[in-house]
């Protein structure tokens, strides 16, 4: 099965209870949506209770709304609960249609048995169902309320979805921002290439055509982070031979990081940024170190770079700002609180930690996805 963990986190923070398919009724098979049933329907008893108000028989007139309350608002959620897979693929005006019936049909017949129920206890004589208050009573204050919960559900989660499509809307303007910043500097080195040695510059095209082919592909949220090395190491071996022997880079990587998933081009623009702004100013050049480690359930990646300046200087303290705030806002909106990307300069180097929260990807085999 092909699955996409990051979309799915995302999902699940936006639509809270609902489907990822958008169907507007919270999950009343989950145990937290029965808690909070049961909590409203015991409000609902108390603000009844207390709207009949008498004090000599208050506690026996709670236990009995309570009762009813709760038997209608539990038979409710079980019946929708029950029916949530054919409610699933109706539409809304469908699926809220049935839900409403089925309330009224589970309070007619909770207010009928109570009736009976009572009655039968109290020696009675035959009672014209018709006739009593309870049933019209119970059946107009049900129909009120679904109304207006069934109302509140729908708005709720076309709220909801407006959130995601905005929030997609955004990261893909966001993702989009990287390519060409990456595509104009990539071609200033294929351009300084050409006159020097066409053939060469030739070859970079290539390589520079299947490394946008690949990142291109599809639209994607999240992406391994070995694949994301990978293009990493192509583009230092692209700047490499703009800057010689002046730009060197180092490697620390722990093992089985094909399953770690990873924003598309995190890493890359940090990168470009140590190039430029610390590599490229060095008469000698330097060394980009760049580390990862596995730390529990979280991603740590630390890029190191020297600098030509103290951190007085305009030049080593200001750079090229746009590509680390886009990712810092990418990592914002992707995994809020649980990411962090902090940047600390000295008189010698600059280093940028990314701080990720461990997510995994699915495991390719022969036979498909694990």
């Amino acid at each position: 099965m092909n699955t996409n963990p990051m979309r799915t986190n995302y999902m699940n923070i936006a639509q809270s209870n609902n489907d990822k398919n958008g169907f507007f009724l919270p999950d009343f098979c989950h145990t937290r949506s029965v808690f909070m049933v049961i909590l409203v329907s015991e409000l609902l008893a108390l603000i009844l209770t207390l709207v009949r108000f008498q004090s000599d028989i208050f506690w026996l007139q709670l236990g009995k709304y309570s009762l009813i309350i709760q038997w209608i608002a539990l038979l409710s959620t079980a019946m929708l609960c029950l029916s949530r897979p054919v409610l699933r693929r109706l539409s809304d005006l469908h699926s809220g249609i049935i839900s409403y019936m089925l309330v009224l049909m589970v309070t007619l017949l909770v207010t009928v048995g109570a009736i009976l129920v009572e009655n039968w206890m109290q020696n009675g004589p035959a009672i014209n169902l018709l006739e009593h208050p309870g049933l019209f009573g119970n059946l107009l204050v049900s129909a009120i309320l679904s109304a207006v919960m069934l109302r509140f559900f729908y708005l709720q989660a076309q709220y909801r979805r407006r959130i995601v499509i905005a929030a997609d809307a955004k990261l893909e303007a966001l993702q989009a921002r990287i390519h060409p910043h990456f595509l104009f500097n990539s071609m200033n080195i294929i351009a300084g290439l050409i006159p020097i040695n066409p053939v060469l510059a030739e070859r970079v095209i290539e390589d520079l055509s299947d490394l946008f082919r690949a990142s291109l592909a599809e639209h994607r949220s999240q992406v391994s982070l070995q694949s994301e090395i990978d293009l990493c190491k192509r583009y230092l071996g692209i700047e490499q031979l703009r800057l010689g022997d002046r730009l060197q880079s180092k490697w620390r990587l722990p093992e089985n990081i094909d399953s770690v998933s990873i924003p598309p081009l995190t890493l890359q623009p940090l990168i470009e940024n140590a190039i430029y702004h610390g590599i490229q100013p060095l008469i000698d050049g330097g060394v980009v170190s760049i580390d990862v480690d596995i730390v529990k359930d979280s991603c740590l990646i630390r890029i190191e770079n020297p600098l030509v300046s103290a951190p007085s200087s305009k030049t080593a303290t200001d750079g090229n700002k746009m590509a680390l705030n886009n990712v810092r806002e990418r990592l914002d909106m992707l995994y809020q609180d649980k990411a962090s990307l902090d940047m600390q300069i000295d008189n010698e180097k600059c280093v940028v930690v990314i701080t990720l929260p461990l997510i995994t990807l699915p495991i390719q085999t022969n036979d498909g996805v694990v």
